[in-house]
């Protein structure tokens, strides 16, 4: 139980990747691996802290990403984000029982754009992460990033995880489109019927600002500042629409989807927006034969929030208390590490049995991991 009287369920934390594990992918990629990594630097060189934490009250300060040819870390990074016993620790100072770890959000899904390397760079970054896990798999679990740019063997990556690393993997994580395909397109149908066959979650953290993605509007602007504001929310609803819209939840009715570090003042809104056009047109969404709304509030969706939100207690009284989840972004660079339960337990805003629900219940329900 956590130190503020809650089992704490991180339905959204990072790191897990050893140090150097870039270079564990087999020799014949390495040409591949060193323009990749040439081209994340290229793309998030602005990013505050080298995507390390800094808070408001310290100076705007820009890291340097390692200089080798293979390597993206920076020296700035908390040891946890790569080493587990001291991520274990961190879990404690801030009062987390079970974090689930999403991996980089820089494009593997589509590296490059050649299939065979974005199969071999994800089957290499799962491998690592599973590794770091297994150091203590009742209170480490794993997304997995899937080659989502060749569908069936993102199907065979997914069913690899959740076979060869059962005890650690808990859902896959996709980006919010893939390249110049919705994810309502049928062709990804392979990959949800396997997290439907396992039961497993899947979840949707941004990918609009991913290296070499094929832009949503974010192409019309130009600092760190409007994209950072502007993707993750958007990708959030366009995830939604094709979940509920397009007719993923109908087809696969065991499919749990989550919605990551988007916030959450947008969901009643698009929600409603949703249920309005598709009573004026529903026959534009043929295999729906309930509310969008319906779909997603069934028990079936689910967003992750962090602890600072104001709209928390406003989206629970229009939506209900089952749908958001507790995240601490452990460690990024706008996260409240250390701070991030206290935060959320001290808040007068929320009663008991929200917080709850949102520490505990929830997360146990879209992760399908058990509680004391």
């Amino acid at each position: 139980m956590g130190k503020y009287g809650y089992f704490v369920i991180d339905a959204d934390g990072h790191g897990g990747e050893p140090p150097h594990w870039r270079h564990r992918i087999d020799p014949e990629w390495y040409p591949q691996m060193r323009d990749y990594v040439a081209r994340m630097k290229e793309i998030y060189g602005d990013l505050p802290g080298a995507g390390s934490p800094i808070h408001t009250e310290d100076d705007q300060r820009y890291g340097e990403y390692a200089p080798g040819e293979l390597d993206f870390e920076t020296p700035l990074q908390r040891d946890g984000m790569a080493v587990p016993g001291p991520r274990i620790t961190d879990m404690d100072l801030e009062g987390i029982d079970v974090t689930v770890m999403f991996p980089p959000g820089s494009g593997e899904e589509w590296a490059l754009g050649d299939p065979g390397f974005a199969a071999a760079l994800c089957e290499t970054l799962n491998d690592a992460r599973a590794e770091y896990a297994a150091h203590d798999p009742s209170r480490l679990k794993l997304v997995a990033k899937l080659p989502m740019i060749d569908p069936v063997r993102a199907a065979a990556e997914l069913e690899r995880c959740l076979t060869r690393h059962p005890d650690v993997f808990v859902g896959m994580v996709t980006a919010q489109h893939i390249l110049d395909r919705n994810l309502s397109d049928p062709v990804f149908d392979d990959v949800w019927a396997v997290a439907d066959q396992h039961r497993v979650a899947v979840c949707i953290h941004g990918g609009g600002q991913a290296p070499d993605q094929v832009p949503i509007a974010i192409d019309r602007y130009d600092t760190r500042l409007e994209k950072h504001a502007f993707t993750h929310p958007f990708g959030a609803m366009l995830a939604i629409m094709n979940f509920t819209v397009g007719g993923i939840l109908a087809k696969f009715p065991n499919l749990r989807v989550g919605v990551m570090e988007a916030g959450c003042g947008w969901l009643p809104f698009w929600l409603d927006r949703l249920d309005e056009e598709y009573e004026l047109m529903p026959d534009q969404a043929p295999l729906l034969d309930a509310k969008p709304s319906e779909y997603f509030l069934s028990g079936r969706g689910f967003v992750g929030v962090e602890s600072t939100e104001s709209a928390l207690p406003y989206v629970m009284d229009q939506v209900g208390d089952e749908v958001l989840c507790y995240s601490s972004d452990y460690c990024h660079w706008d996260c409240d590490f250390p701070h991030s339960v206290k935060l959320l337990v001290e808040r007068d805003d929320l009663s008991d049995h929200r917080k709850h629900r949102l520490l505990t219940h929830n997360p146990s329900r879209l992760f399908n991991i058990p509680t004391p």
